[in-house]
């Protein structure tokens, strides 16, 4: 772990370092990998300014910018919002390993129900489940997924009012939309 200290009119004293070290060091505990720190102190006035910069490796990139009347204060606080926003990271990758895969935010899941060939005596009943990714489209865009599917449907979230939406084709070689009101 590579720890650049840069003052801001201010001298760094060895004090300072050994303290901002010691509180850096710390974050091993809660970041795997960490390659490089930046810590940039300031003071002006009787504002004492510390600003964090943590990167390690899976792209986690953390930055905390703390302000009191006491740079060690500063370094402390900052160090400890480092900390709280590393914990929150761990626990998002450990509800997305949970959760079993990677799903974007604006994406769902909806499932469609096969008929069965042979007509039922008694009463209906479901025999298979084929499940579709709700994708945010345009109309456009999905007459030209559909196309390229050869599907006689499709089920997407328009991009435009954000509403689940059916495309379907017609007997006449043409497309109809469903648009449910809000």
């Amino acid at each position: 772990m590579n720890i650049h200290l840069t003052g801001r009119q201010v001298d760094i004293t060895e004090s300072l370092r050994a303290y901002a070290e010691g509180r850096l060091k710390k974050l091993t505990r809660f970041i795997d990998g960490i390659t490089d720190v930046h810590v940039t102190l300031a003071v002006e006035k009787y504002r004492h300014i510390a600003e964090v910069n943590v990167h390690s490796r899976g792209n986690s990139h953390l930055t905390a910018i703390e302000e009191s009347n006491d740079l060690y204060l500063s370094i402390a606080e900052s160090v400890e919002k480092i900390e709280a926003q590393a914990k929150k990271l761990a626990a998002k990758r450990r509800e997305r390993k949970r959760r079993g895969g990677r799903k974007r935010a604006d994406e769902g899941t909806l499932n469609v129900l096969a008929r069965d060939s042979a007509p039922a005596e008694t009463a209906p009943r479901i025999i298979e489940s084929h499940r579709f990714v709700i994708k945010p489209l345009s109309v456009e865009e999905a007459v030209a997924e559909m196309n390229a599917a050869n599907a006689e449907f499709l089920v997407f979230r328009d991009a435009s009012h954000d509403r689940v939406n059916v495309l379907y084709r017609r007997k006449d070689g043409h497309y109809g939309l469903i648009d449910p009101e809000a």
